[in-house]
């Protein structure tokens, strides 16, 4: 190991008199420890058996050693392939660098390898697809999941609700449906949706719901005056047409007899 320089103004460094005497003494059996390049073996271990072989110190008072140099500036912690190392900050201000390549990896090598990690992370995410569900058909069919090649797949199969089922959800979202109208209906037609075997009661009730209450406030178009099980009642016929029905029968009466 080479010889290390200790200049005359370490004496009345700032940084240096922050120091307890310990994380001092620690320092200075540093710089004897480091290679060419100011850097050194960042494990409190191995720092313990190296420069203090003789002393009763514990890896627990290297550690908060180290964190007071960190913390002073006189000591850059850093980790390459998740090891770590430490790197004198004014080693090329007082020291004579002879080898020309370093024992340990340096703090630029370290930032290189975050940097190209945080690269390939952010690759990784780009080529993730991202799958998002068409809101309409969400809710009508919650079930639907969707595969890399866009084709509906159906995600579980259908079971047909209880009447107490279909009740507790009109009552929990305050919807005027007749459960057991509901029940009735789509059970005579097999719980189909048009042609569609159903895949969510529960939306075809909010449906079901919103039908209603168009055709009550007179939101709906004549020809859709009619839900799955009431049909609009049919007008009274007039005096008038009444009459004409009756003469149209006697005229048929009258026809047959002669």
């Amino acid at each position: 190991m080479p010889n290390r320089i200790l200049k005359e103004s370490i004496c009345v460094s700032d940084e240096i008199d922050n120091l307890s005497w310990f994380e001092e003494v620690m320092f200075y059996r540093l710089i004897v420890k480091c290679d060419d390049f100011g850097r050194y073996d960042g494990r409190p271990k191995v720092i313990k058996g190296q420069c203090f072989p003789l002393k009763d110190v514990t890896v627990k008072d290297i550690e908060k050693g180290l964190e007071r140099l960190s913390a002073e500036g006189l000591v850059q912690l850093y980790t390459v392939n998740e090891m770590p190392f430490l790197q004198l900050t004014t080693w090329s201000k007082h020291q004579t660098i002879r080898n020309k390549k370093s024992k340990y990896p340096s703090i630029e090598e370290g930032k290189q390898q975050l940097n190209s990690i945080e690269i390939n992370c952010n690759q990784l995410h780009a080529i993730v697809p991202v799958i998002q569900s068409n809101p309409i058909q969400s809710e009508s069919n919650p079930n639907t999941n969707t595969n890399p090649k866009g084709k509906a797949v159906n995600a579980a199969h259908f079971t047909p609700p209880t009447r107490s089922e279909v009740q507790e959800y009109i009552s929990a979202n305050g919807f005027g449906v007749d459960a057991q109208s509901f029940i009735d209906y789509y059970t005579s037609n097999g719980w189909s949706v048009g042609k569609t075997t159903m895949k969510d009661w529960r939306a075809t009730v909010r449906n079901w719901e919103r039908r209603e209450k168009k055709r009550k406030t007179g939101d709906t178009p004549e020809y859709w005056n009619t839900d799955p099980i009431r049909v609009k009642d049919p007008k009274p016929a007039s005096k008038e047409e009444i009459e004409q029905v009756k003469a149209l029968i006697n005229k048929g009466k009258n026809h047959g007899n002669e």
